[in-house]
């Protein structure tokens, strides 16, 4: 039978720890005293299972160890090692198999302030596997072998690295699969990879977990902060966030030689493969890698052959240092394809701002060394990297003889950003001149290099703004675009197919002539774009293109970059003729016969309107940006000029693009106006009351609004809530007088664009009866009259094809209303209507009603701002129709039911109106509500229900319809009367 350990059978555990029988299986519980050796391939725990306070270092075994495989089956309990020390004998350790060591079915699994000096680390076996694991936890565990070299005193001298002991330790491979809640290495220390440390061809996976992985301020004195060695390294299929921060290495090493093999020594921050290969693969949760330092070589990441790819999450690499080379990776190969947003920024290093990539990285045997970058389905950018040995400079990649530049390219409507410039070197000896291509296999998005964002003294330094390429750069499609004083320099450059060079203020194409390097070639341009956006500044520069001893050949026309139009034309310098010198063409010979002057396409668009041409000639009487000459006094020949001719004589006619009108903000006051319609409406069960004396009543409200568009104007739509509680006086004859106040709160949505308006109404009224009685006949004259106030908060998002826009603006509203009714028994007088009246007990009313208010002036914040000015409206209409009154039977709660019905026609009205302003260019344009019909059917149906004598309940429904315009309004309360 199987046995069993638990935590009070100490003296059976110490008759058995020297037990060398094979069982099939163990169950262990509690607190225990080690070791365990060959009690079987499982171990299944019955309770958390607690090693605590141990000194096992003169132990001849792990404190659980098998010689062949052993698996640990949680169970959902927890396992939990501290402040142990595991042996130092051979490759024992806390844990340990020779085979195959596997974790599986734990809650949490625990190792915390354990140390280890031995070879063995904490957990050492030739596979090991962690499974279906709730949280998986090492901390401030200390695992530093000494001494980490031995140098043999034979002739010659053979020095030899002791790369093991580590928190984790194969031989063969490691797996992390499963994990669902938490993964956690913090402040661990040892040699080599305080987490892990693995042999030259193991094999480490982190797969399928749903866990965050958090593995930051761990520390080793000789190499890898976190993970160390093997063949492979792979995060794949992860959907948690997986951080790796605040981790460093040093070099404890320096100065020792290796008698053979590759250890990068003082390398990797956080992780070191130096002969293998590190994956990031098809994860959905943001990774990040930040503030990790090395006094070597990459401050992040270092391997052979870095593969990141496939990742949905945002990669971020930030403020990661290294003393010599890769701020954040350094790699022989490096192969970056983004399906997220994926950010290089604030790393250093000496050599490579953010990326290092050479062959004299990894094995030295192997020579190929290449760089390919894909963005697809969110930017790459790289902004703010440093060489830390040159201050100011900034740097993002730097590729040393030998390496090569594959491919640098953006997908669809992504751009691969360079804020920094690159850095690249040739072989001193046979160096050759490769094609380097923008947007290989099909990729169409942009590549950009740019200086935006550097201050006056960084762009006084030519390196922070200039990119070498040695190589003959090919556009394959999509564009390269240079602009805002980038400078990259090339062997060679030509466009193919659909690709595009775009140029902007500033921007320069030139040709490279490095020391040794191979002969340039000719620079060819089959498609020439500009970008407007740049060149439209009164400190716009124009863009150079510099073949130096080469020829320059153009072919095709000018075309305009792609743009948002509504920003484009906005711009204030187009509402008159301007003449823009877009580039100045350079080289032995400069061939334009293939690219003559003549019209750019210009779509249809809003904002300002007129054409784009282009022309070899200055235009004298069109003023450039900056009010100058175009090209100055003295213009370089080869200048080529852009048009924007206005489409009238004076200036260009502004057409403000309805999405911006911004209606709703006129239209608030129609849900002012509402507000105060439905605030005094519910008041009519008041009146209706005629129990005379002191009357409280409380009340909750709801409405719902709903405009088309109609007439070119915008419609809305909203749902409001609220309370409303009335203090009123009733008396013997009918007469009533009282106030009332209350909130409503509610959001209104433009259709069909995409704003709302979030309400949030404060309202009070006064409202009264009496009976006017004459000889022939009663009339009953009723008032309501309402203030409102109410603050209106606005965000606005515009559709763009590859953006979304957004505004946000605050307003508040005042409103009136007025009601004014009469209700008379002249329906009885009529001969026509006298029957049907006496049947259903008619009684006509009409009435007057008075709606109007005024808006504050206010501007946006956010993109495309708008200011819009005092805005104002009002509406009058006579209601005239008929009521009834029903009362049931019932004894104990008998009810009142009041039925309204009357035709309501508008027969005054100045609609909601305001004026709006485009603030980038104070262009103007007059706006106005939604224009709701005249003529509309209203309906109201009272039900008082009398639950006491001096209390009242109510459930009040109204109904207020035109042709395209529908309100409902429901309410109910109570009423006590003292």
């Amino acid at each position: 039978m199987p046995l069993s350990f638990k935590s009070s059978s100490f003296c059976l555990l110490a008759c058995l720890c020297s037990a060398s029988c094979a069982f099939a299986e163990t169950r262990l519980g509690g607190n225990f005293v080690p070791p365990i050796t060959n009690q079987g391939e499982e171990i299944l725990l019955t309770s958390d299972f607690v090693c605590s306070n141990f000194l096992g270092a003169s132990f001849s075994s792990s404190f659980i160890n098998s010689s062949s495989n052993l698996s640990l089956l949680g169970k959902g309990l927890s396992l939990t090692f501290t402040s142990c020390q595991a042996p130092t004998n051979s490759n024992y350790a806390l844990l340990s198999a020779a085979e195959t060591l596997t974790f599986k079915n734990f809650s949490s699994i625990n190792f915390t302030g354990n140390q280890s000096t031995g070879l063995g680390g904490l957990i050492y076996g030739k596979d090991i596997v962690f499974q279906s694991i709730k949280d998986l936890i090492f901390t401030t565990n200390r695992v530093a072998y000494s001494p980490a070299s031995v140098t043999t005193s034979a002739t010659p001298a053979i020095t030899t690295v002791t790369t093991g002991a580590s928190a984790l330790q194969p031989t063969d491979s490691l797996t992390v699969e499963n994990i669902s809640q938490s993964i956690k290495f913090f402040g661990n220390l040892a040699n080599f990879g305080s987490a892990i440390s693995s042999s030259p061809t193991a094999v480490v996976k982190f797969i399928n977990n749903t866990a965050t992985m958090s593995f930051s301020h761990n520390f080793t004195s000789s190499g890898g902060g976190v993970i160390y060695g093997g063949s492979s390294l792979l995060f794949e299929n992860n959907s948690g966030c997986i951080i790796f921060t605040a981790n460093s290495c040093v070099n404890s090493l320096k100065g020792v030689t290796p008698s053979s093999g590759t250890y990068a020594l003082g390398s990797g921050g956080a992780i070191c493969i130096p002969t293998g290969t590190f994956e990031l693969k098809n994860n959905q949760g943001k990774c990040t890698f930040s503030y990790n330092g090395t006094p070597n070589d990459a401050g992040a990441i270092y391997a052979e052959t870095c593969n990141i790819v496939g990742n949905q999450g945002a990669l971020l690499l930030d403020s990661n240092t290294a003393a010599r080379n890769g701020g954040a990776i350094c790699a022989k190969v490096l192969n970056i394809q983004g399906r997220g947003p994926i950010e290089f920024s604030r790393n250093r290093a000496e050599k490579g701002g953010a990326i290092f990539i050479g062959p004299s990285v990894g094995d030295p045997a192997k020579q190929t060394s290449t760089l390919t970058i894909l963005a697809s389905e969110g930017d790459i950018a790289f902004q703010g990297n440093m060489l830390n040995t040159k201050p100011g400079i900034r740097n993002a990649i730097t590729v040393e003889a030998g390496g090569e530049i594959v491919s640098l390219s953006a997908q669809g409507g992504s751009r691969l950003v360079f804020y920094d410039p690159i850095t690249h070197s040739l072989p001193t000896t046979s160096p050759s001149n490769k094609d380097i291509t923008i947007n290989a296999n099909g990729a169409s998005g942009s590549v950009v290099f740019t200086s935006k964002g550097l201050s006056s003294t960084e762009l006084l330094l030519p390196a922070n703004t200039t990119t070498i390429l040695l190589g003959t750069v090919k556009i394959a499609s999509g564009e390269l675009k240079i602009t805002d004083n980038a400078v990259v320099n090339v062997l060679g450059f030509a466009t193919q197919g659909s690709g595009q060079l775009t140029l902007g203020s500033g921007g320069t194409l030139g040709l490279a002539t490095p020391t040794g390097a191979p002969a340039a070639v000719d620079f060819t341009i089959g498609k020439l774009a500009f970008d407007p956006f740049s060149f439209l500044k009164r400190d716009f520069v124009s863009a150079s293109v510099n073949a130096g001893t080469k020829n320059v050949t153009l072919t095709g026309a000018l075309v305009l970059d792609e743009h948002d139009v509504t920003d484009l034309y906005d711009m204030v310098s187009l509402q008159s003729p301007v003449a823009i010198p877009i580039a100045v063409f350079k080289g032995a010979t400069v061939t334009k016969t293939g690219f003559p002057d003549g019209e750019i396409a210009t779509p249809s668009h809003y904002g300002y309107q007129g054409k784009w041409s282009y022309t070899w000639s200055r235009p004298l009487l069109i003023p450039a940006p900056d009010g100058g000459f175009p090209g100055g006094p003295s213009p370089s020949a080869n200048t080529l000029y852009a048009v924007w001719n206005s489409d009238t004589l004076v200036r260009s006619t502004y057409i403000l693009d309805p999405e911006r009108y911004g209606e709703i903000v006129s239209n608030s006051l129609w849900i002012s106006f509402l507000g105060n319609q439905a605030f005094s409406d519910i008041l009519q069960d008041v009146l209706l009351i005629d129990h005379p004396g002191l009357s409280i009543t409380a009340k909750a409200l709801g409405a719902y609004v709903e405009h088309t568009p109609r007439q070119g104007h915008e419609g809305f739509s909203g749902r409001y809530g609220g309370y409303q509680a009335a203090l009123s006086m009733n008396y013997t004859d009918h007469t009533t007088l009282g106030l009332s106040f209350g909130q409503l709160y509610g959001k209104t949505n433009a259709n069909p664009y995409d704003s709302r308006c979030s309400e949030q109404m404060y309202l009070l009224s006064f409202f009264g009866q009496f009976p006017i009685v004459t000889q022939k006949s009663e009339a009953l004259i009723s008032w309501k009259a309402a203030y409102g106030y109410s603050k209106n908060h606005l965000n606005t998002t515009y559709l763009r094809p590859d953006k979304a826009p957004k505004s946000q603006g605050q307003w508040h509203n005042n409103s009136y209303y007025v009601l004014i009714s009469a209700e008379h028994p002249f329906l009885n007088w009529c001969l026509l209507t006298r029957p049907l009246a006496q049947a259903w007990d008619l009684s006509g009313f009409i009435s007057a009603e008075f709606l109007g208010g005024w808006q504050s002036k206010f501007t946006e914040t956010g993109d495309l701002q708008r200011s819009f000015s005092r805005g104002k409206g009002y509406n009058v209409s006579l209601p005239i129709g008929c009521s009834s009154q029903w009362f049931t039977p019932f004894k104990k709660a008998p009810s009142t039911l009041t039925i309204k019905l009357a035709y309501k026609p508008d027969i005054y009205r100045v609609n909601p109106h305001n004026i709006v302003t485009v603030v980038s260019n104070q262009e103007s344009t007059s706006i106005s509500g939604a224009n709701l019909r005249r003529h509309g059917l209203f309906v109201q149906i009272h039900d008082v229900v009398d639950l006491t004598e001096d209390t009242q309940a109510f459930l009040n429904y109204t109904f207020d319809g035109k042709n395209g315009f529908t309100n409902h309004r429901v309410s109910t309360g109570l009423k006590s009367t003292f």
